[in-house]
C-alpha cells in the first residue's frame, strides 16, 4: 500500500523518536534535585550543544492484537542544520533480526527523505515539510529540535517519575501528549537514562493502536564529523525512483 505524505513522514519521525531522545541527555544530578525542570534545562543545553551523532540501535515491535513480535537491528546518524536555515540530515538503517533480507532504510538530506521500500524494490522521494518558523516538521519532531523547556511542558504532559526504591542504574521521564494531532503518533513514551552518564538506555512507546515499540542503544558516539556522503541516496541495481508529490492545499472557498 501507498502511503500518504503524511502518514510516511509520520512513521519517518517516529522510527527516529526513540534515537532523537539521544540528544536529551543531561548533566549529572545530586538525587535530591533531580526534577522534570532540572532535566528539561539540561535538554535545552544539550540541544544547543549538539552536532551530530552515530548509534547502533536495536528495535522490538510488539502487536498485542496478534500476538506478534518483531525484532530489528542497525544503526543510526544524524547531524543538525549548519547553517541554520539548512535541514537536518539523518540516516537510518535497520535490518530484521530473523532475516536481513527484510530492511528499513531512510535517507535525508535535509531537504527530501528518501524511503527504500525493498518489497517493490522501489525508492520514494518526499518533501520535507517544514514550518515558518523553523524549518523543522511540526510534529513531535518540534519538540526535540525547536521547542524550549516551556513550550515543551505547555504542549507535552511530562513527569519526572522516582520509583519508591531508588533506582541504582535509571532514572525515568514520562511524556504523553496534549493534542489530537500527537495523539495519532503516539499515546505515552517512558525515556530510561543510565545515572552515570546520563545517556539514553531504552526508550518505550505506545501507539494509537495500541502496539509497543522499544528502543535500545548502543556505542553511542556525540558530535561526531559525519561525512556529507552518508546522507546522499544510492539506487541499487534494478530499483526504481519514485517521487511523491506533495498534497496541494485546498482553499475553503473552493469547491
Amino acid at each position: 500500500m501507498l502511503l500518504t505524505e503524511n502518514s510516511i513522514m509520520r512513521i519517518f519521525v517516529l522510527s527516529l523518536l526513540g534515537l532523537f531522545f539521544i540528544v536529551t541527555s543531561v548533566p549529572a544530578q545530586q538525587p535530591g534535585a533531580e526534577n522534570l525542570d532540572t532535566v528539561l534545562r539540561g535538554w535545552e543545553k544539550a540541544m544547543t550543544d549538539l552536532r551530530s551523532f552515530v548509534a547502533e540501535v536495536e528495535r522490538s515491535t510488539l502487536d498485542k492484537s496478534l500476538g506478534a513480535r518483531d525484532d530489528f537491528k542497525g544503526y543510526a546518524m544524524f547531524v543538525k542544520p549548519a547553517p541554520k536555515d539548512a535541514g537536518a540530515k539523518a540516516r537510518l538503517e535497520l535490518a530484521k533480526a530473523s532475516d536481513t533480507k527484510v530492511f528499513e532504510k531512510y535517507i535525508c538530506n535535509g531537504a527530501f527523505l528518501y524511503e527504500y521500500a525493498p518489497a517493490t524494490s522501489t525508492i520514494r522521494i518526499h518533501d520535507m515539510p517544514r514550518n515558518k518558523k523553523d524549518g523543522y516538521q511540526e510534529s513531535f519532531l518540534s519538540f526535540l529540535f525547536g521547542m524550549g523547556a516551556e513550550q515543551a511542558k505547555l504542549r507535552y504532559e511530562m513527569r519526572h517519575v522516582v520509583p519508591e526504591k531508588r533506582d541504582e542504574f535509571y532514572h525515568y521521564i514520562l511524556i504523553r501528549p496534549r493534542t489530537d494531532q500527537d495523539k495519532q503518533d503516539f499515546v505515552e513514551a517512558r525515556l530510561s537514562l543510565y545515572r552515570n552518564t546520563n545517556l539514553p538506555a531504552q526508550i518505550w512507546y505506545l501507539q494509537a493502536n495500541k502496539s509497543e515499540i522499544t528502543w535500545n542503544f548502543k556505542n553511542l558516539q556525540l558530535d561526531r564529523q559525519i561525512p556529507d556522503a552518508y546522507f546522499q541516496p544510492d539506487q541499487p541495481k534494478g530499483w526504481r525512483v519514485e517521487r511523491v508529490q506533495p498534497k496541494t492545499p485546498v482553499s475553503v472557498n473552493q469547491k
